[in-house]
């Protein structure tokens, strides 16, 4: 009885230990290295998004999205509803 008693006590040590070592000295070396990923994600996104917008001076582009360059316009989307209130 004693035994298992010492036992699961030293069990329990053994897991605070190494929970302990886990959370001090490699989880903040996988959380640093996390961020140093998505920082660079970002930086490569945004230096995507940077190239395509730069235009001359005076460089005008029209963009059309694929719905609006059908040839028929589908039926009930020709007009707007619009409801009005009387002002007295």
């Amino acid at each position: 009885m004693i035994v298992g008693f010492l036992r699961t006590l030293l069990f329990i040590l053994i897991f605070y230990y190494l929970f302990r070592f886990v959370g001090r000295y490699l989880l903040p070396f996988l959380l640093k290295k996390g961020v140093e990923n998505m920082q660079k994600k970002q930086q490569e996104q945004f230096n995507r998004y940077s190239e395509g917008q730069k235009k001359r001076e005076g460089e005008v582009t029209i963009k059309q999205n694929r719905k609006s360059q059908s040839s028929t316009p589908e039926p009930g989307t020709d007009s707007e509803y619009v409801d009005f209130e009387e002002i007295n």
